[in-house]
């Protein structure tokens, strides 16, 4: 349990500043803060090093028994902005730009005082798995943890090339590294969080995009009654099928170009291990490199996770997934031209008149923008949802999130844009210009988002029913449409043929 020191005890009462607060676990003896009840530990190392000869392999346990200080943000993990649109997306998703470093294996901790048991909540960022960080400050734990009683635990993991390889000189089992050190974190958590105050049985994980894909594939991967969490919520993100073929063009013109010319094989990989991580930075933020991801190993990674959860393969355990209205208006940024993005997308399998026919409103930008939604995050929410119900899931939670404050419409056309809900769930929106409704509803979705977290088996909010897929029921949650913002009306349940029929009619065949 939470220990503080005498001396430190002594100054919050004497004067309420934030105090120390130590706890031993297997990372050694953190230090931390405590402020009103709420104590903070950041940076905290769950991961060796993976650098040097660790470059490229899976993630070893760090443990430790000496002392850490725990008041800081670990640095960011190497990170990689895609060149179209890495100037907006530095904007938004790195600013200020943490440090960054292959030493990069740290998670952060926001634990409020209780005399109980306390549920958990991992957080794994979004990024396309190239990008993100724990610390950057809409991420902020402190105000979910302290307004609703849970904790908080965010974890950083690596992305781009060093994470994701996607490199035939290593086992193929040995290529999604970025989710293996997602598993040690959930480990560590599981090894430690009682010490905490938390509920080791009542972790719930949660992520966003690229984050939401995470959490999927941590789902898919875990058979029934093994998985290190009981519920997950999966935000703009989950995982569909995928080629069992592995892509290797990117990595091996990276190493053509950092001059290790061998082979492919442990030569190689021998050779690449030893050039500085900012030599591969530089490289993979110029305009000659490709992008990496995950792929298929049959560990991770499966070519159909949504049969997976079908056949009743994956951890089952109780899930909350859902979109944002507007979630393609971000990535839909310069595109004008229907035919031209279809053609470029789908080469000659769907036609521009095919798409206006679901989409019959709107200009081709705002075409597309809703093409990507639905293609990209809706749809596969939609089989990832109906799967899981047609394998007897009743505990299955889905909504669209569609909440428009004009403080938060920071590039043309956002309206309720990929990530903006975010801001509400974690309480760190911008208080500048923020009127009344944005607070209120900043409160109701931390509120809803905890009470799955606390109890995953009931509603999360007044007239919210558990998901059942089809046209005769309404069961799909439409949150904060219509001004509604308060706890007792920011749910409207509504037929999911509402929102899915662009997806039975187009795009669910390239998904499943």
């Amino acid at each position: 349990m939470l220990y503080v020191p005498a001396l430190a005890l002594a100054l919050q009462i004497s004067v309420g500043w934030a105090a120390s607060v130590s706890v031993d676990t297997t990372s050694g003896v953190l230090h931390g803060t405590q402020t009103n009840g709420l104590s903070t530990f950041k940076g905290i190392r769950f991961g060796q090093a993976p650098t040097g000869s660790l470059r490229w392999e899976p993630p070893l346990a760090f443990t430790s028994t000496a002392s850490h200080n725990a008041t800081k943000f670990g640095p960011a993990c190497v990170q990689q902005f895609p060149f179209a649109v890495a100037a907006l997306n530095e904007q938004l998703f790195n600013t200020p730009p943490p440090p960054e470093s292959e030493d990069c294996l740290f998670l952060n901790m926001w634990a409020p005082k209780s005399s109980t048991p306390t549920p958990v909540v991992i957080w794994i960022y979004g990024g396309a798995l190239v990008f993100g960080s724990t610390s950057i400050p809409t991420y902020d734990g402190a105000s979910l943890a302290a307004s609703e009683k849970i904790i908080v635990v965010s974890i950083n993991y690596r992305t781009n090339v060093f994470g994701f390889p996607n490199s035939p000189d290593l086992p193929t089992a040995g290529n999604n590294l970025g989710f293996l050190d997602q598993a040690l974190a959930f480990e560590w958590v599981q090894k430690n969080i009682a010490k905490f105050g938390g509920d080791p049985k009542k972790v719930t994980i949660m992520g966003q995009s690229a984050g939401g894909r995470s959490v999927a594939s941590q789902y898919a991967r875990y058979a029934p009654g093994t998985a290190p969490f009981r519920a997950a919520i999966m935000i703009s993100g989950s995982a569909e099928a995928r080629s069992p073929t592995p892509n290797f063009n990117a990595f091996n013109n990276m190493a053509t170009a950092l001059g290790c010319t061998q082979d492919p094989g442990a030569a190689r990989l021998a050779c690449l291990k030893v050039v500085p991580a900012t030599t591969i930075h530089n490289y993979t933020n110029g305009p000659t490199s490709g992008t990496w991801t995950s792929f298929v190993d049959n560990v991770t990674v499966f070519t159909d996770p949504i049969q997976r959860v079908r056949d009743g393969k994956t951890a089952g355990v109780p899930f909350m997934l859902g979109t944002a209205e507007n979630d393609g208006s971000l990535f839909a940024l310069g595109q004008t031209n229907l035919t031209a993005y279809l053609a470029a997308t789908f080469g000659t399998a769907v036609t521009a008149d095919q798409v206006r026919a679901q989409y019959p409103s709107g200009s081709d930008n705002a075409i597309v923008a809703e093409l990507i939604r639905d293609f990209t995050f809706l749809c596969p929410h939609q089989l990832w949802s109906a799967a899981a119900t047609a394998a007897g899931q009743r505990n299955v939670y889905r909504y669209s999130y569609g909440a428009v404050f004009p403080n938060m419409q920071v590039f043309p056309n956002a309206g309720a844009w990929h990530s903006s809900d975010l801001f509400e769930i974690f309480g760190t929106y911008n208080r500048t210009g923020a009127t009344h409704a944005e607070d209120t509803l900043s409160h109701t979705m931390q509120t809803i988002y905890a009470n799955f977290i606390r109890d995953p088996t009931s509603s999360p909010a007044l007239d919210w029913p558990r998901y059942v897929p089809g046209n005769n029921t309404r069961t799909l949650a439409k949150l904060a449409f219509n001004g509604n913002v308060e706890l007792g009306n920011v749910v409207q349940a509504v037929r999911s043929s509402l929102n899915d029929a662009p997806c039975d009619a187009i795009w669910d065949r390239f998904l499943a």
